[in-house]
């Protein structure tokens, strides 16, 4: 079943351009146009169902992870061992066969630029205050061993890590705005990971700004898109103002990620909106730069 569920979802995902992240929203909420069609393709390929119990472990297990997923968009996965031999191929984001491309898997669409070079001296330039574990995770974060970036004309960066699982970061940075769609940073089974999300967005930061030629250039705002983490958004009801921002950069996993970024670029916090599109929650903020 599990393993009939990830080849309509690589399917769906080929035929209609979404992204993982976005088709499997829809899956967790159990609605929405994606879900239902998998669900549709599932009654007609799966049997019926029988009084046996093999595989309920690796349905749970997988029910558990998908889960997981939804705690934050920052999270920090265990790694964990299934006893199905398909363990490895769960890891989220799950669809790294050979048989389907990044492209594919992580919903990277749009017009591709060349990587522009950041060198030690722009670092330094761009981040004077940075400690040596912050220019070591930096530096991590450009070998081409540990991860691969891509760049989109719109100033959009995906930034996936090389060892598994996968840890997948995709935003988009303009002069004006950064938008933080999708950060998910997976944790190997021994050790760990030398950086941080802050560090993964000074990084795409300045591929962005050096590509676009806006390089010093901060943001007036920065959105937290498609919030899905249930404790920020239960810290954050029913609030507005001075509350709501207090609440989100001091007790939500997403806020405490966002608070992190801003002191790494120097901005401080003006104020906080709650944004509702849909069945979408977005946190918008509002910045300055400090003095």
């Amino acid at each position: 079943e599990i393993q009939t569920l990830m080849l309509q979802t690589r399917q769906h995902m080929s035929q209609t351009g979404k992204d993982l992240e976005s088709v499997m929203h829809n899956i967790l909420g159990l609605n929405g146009d994606d879900a239902a069609v998998i669900r549709s393709r599932l009654g007609n390929t799966l049997p019926e169902p029988t009084a046996s119990t093999s595989g309920m472990s690796e349905i749970t297990a997988l029910q558990e992870q998908i889960a997981a997923m939804s705690m934050t968009t920052e999270y920090v996965h265990p790694h964990m061992q299934l006893a199905s031999p398909m363990a490895e191929s769960l890891q989220c984001p799950p669809f790294t066969s050979s048989d389907i491309s990044d492209e594919v898997i992580y919903g990277i669409r749009g017009t591709k630029v060349p990587l522009p070079a950041i060198t030690p001296e722009l670092l330094t330039s761009q981040f004077p205050d940075m400690s040596e574990a912050d220019r070591q995770a930096l530096e991590y974060i450009a070998d081409p061993e540990n991860f691969s970036h891509t760049l989109i004309l719109d100033g959009t960066v995906f930034s996936i890590s090389k060892k598994s699982p996968k840890s997948l970061f995709r935003n988009n940075y303009t002069e004006d705005r950064w938008t933080f769609s999708a950060n998910f940073k997976y944790q190997p089974d021994e050790g760990t990971l030398p950086y941080f999300a802050s560090h993964i967005a000074q990084y795409q930061y300045l591929l962005a700004a050096v590509s676009g030629g806006w390089v010093g250039e901060m943001p007036f705002v920065l959105i937290r898109e498609n919030v899905i983490n249930q404790t920020t958004l239960n810290n954050t009801e029913w609030l507005n103002g001075e509350e709501l921002k207090t609440a989100f950069l001091n007790n939500t996993p997403n806020g405490k990620s966002t608070a992190k970024i801003l002191q790494a670029f120097k901005l401080s916090a003006i104020s906080v909106e709650k944004e509702y599109d849909d069945r979408e929650v977005s946190f918008s903020v509002v910045v300055m730069p400090e003095y």
